[in-house]
């Protein structure tokens, strides 16, 4: 276990360049056995507010996460997608990738920020279930968690999420 944080470590996390969109798009579609669902290059190349992360070792990118602004409480975000290349997984790159975005979102004043996937993997950030049951959306459900940045940011919130149109094909994928 040491072996693979020590991999991690050695990764360098930035936030992607327009330079990194194909090698994004390419981890997408390794990690997701297709050619990606087109969620991260509607999002990069769409008008929505988006904060991009690579995870990058010996100048190659192979991690991606991707946080978008959304209509709801004042400041949210939605994780996603989170992507890693198939060789590095396992190493501690997505988690490692994933605080370091939620640590800049922080930074720059988000107050919140919802996911849908596995509550194991997203609550080792402090991703919560019962933080989300407030938010009508077509993700609610036990899969669907959200992140108080700023503490109490969802405390006496409740109402709708609106997502960006680039969601549409994650939420069909759900409900199929």
């Amino acid at each position: 276990m040491s072996e693979t944080r020590g991999i991690a470590s050695r990764a360098v996390y930035r936030p992607s360049a327009n330079t990194d969109h194909d090698a994004i798009l390419q981890i997408e579609t390794l990690s997701y056995h297709r050619a990606g669902n087109g969620l991260s290059e509607s999002l990069l190349d769409g008008p929505e507010r988006t904060l991009s992360f690579v995870a990058e070792m010996g100048g190659r990118v192979i991690g991606h996460v991707l946080l978008t602004r959304i209509d709801g409480p004042d400041r949210a975000l939605a994780l996603a997608p989170l992507a890693i290349l198939p060789d590095w997984r396992d190493m501690q790159i997505g988690t490692s990738l994933v605080r370091y975005a939620l640590a800049n979102a922080r930074d720059d004043g988000w107050q919140a920020v919802f996911a849908y996937g596995q509550p194991d993997y997203y609550c080792r950030f402090g991703f919560k279930s019962h933080l989300a049951d407030s938010a009508a959306t077509s993700f609610q459900g036990p899969r669907f968690l959200a992140l108080e940045l700023a503490p109490g940011a969802l405390s006496g919130w409740s109402g709708p999420l609106n997502f960006p149109e680039g969601y549409r094909a994650i939420s069909d994928a759900i409900h199929r």
